[in-house]
């Protein structure tokens, strides 16, 4: 089923009997008794997050999970999700151009303890100059 993240269509997975049996098959494939860290990638509408970082909590209970994170929440979110669970780390896009995270979510994480794990800080790589702007011929 597809719904809307944050205005951008996702699949979003996130009710608590699927979460465990995903933490399960990572366990399986990666050949190990447990996940360090366990993101949630995309909040799921549909699911309420305290009972997300219910299940989590469940799963670093049984020793399956050590640590819970959240990526690309909104502040409220991740402070209801912390209620629950401690959140170890928040993951948001944050860069030279993309500096959403700034007036919040950073100050939040810094109030609440929790890591903050920039993603695609160069910019999706227009910041390293790899990336060649195409001129038009004149």
């Amino acid at each position: 089923m597809t719904l809307s993240c944050d205005g951008f269509p996702c699949r979003a997975h996130s009710r608590p009997e699927h979460i465990k049996r995903v933490a399960d098959a990572m366990l399986r494939r990666l050949g190990t008794s447990h996940i360090d860290l366990l993101y949630q990638h995309r909040v799921d509408p549909n699911v309420p997050i305290e009972d997300v970082a219910g299940t989590v909590k469940d799963l670093i209970a049984v020793g399956k999970v050590r640590h819970f994170g959240l990526s690309e929440a909104a502040p409220e979110t991740i402070r209801r999700a912390h209620a629950v669970q401690p959140v170890a780390a928040v993951q948001s896009e944050y860069s030279l151009w993309t500096r959403d995270p700034e007036p919040e979510v950073l100050p939040l994480c810094e109030e609440l303890g929790i890591g903050f794990v920039p993603w695609s800080p160069l910019g999706m790589g227009y910041l390293t100059a790899r990336l060649r702007v195409r001129r038009a011929s004149m």
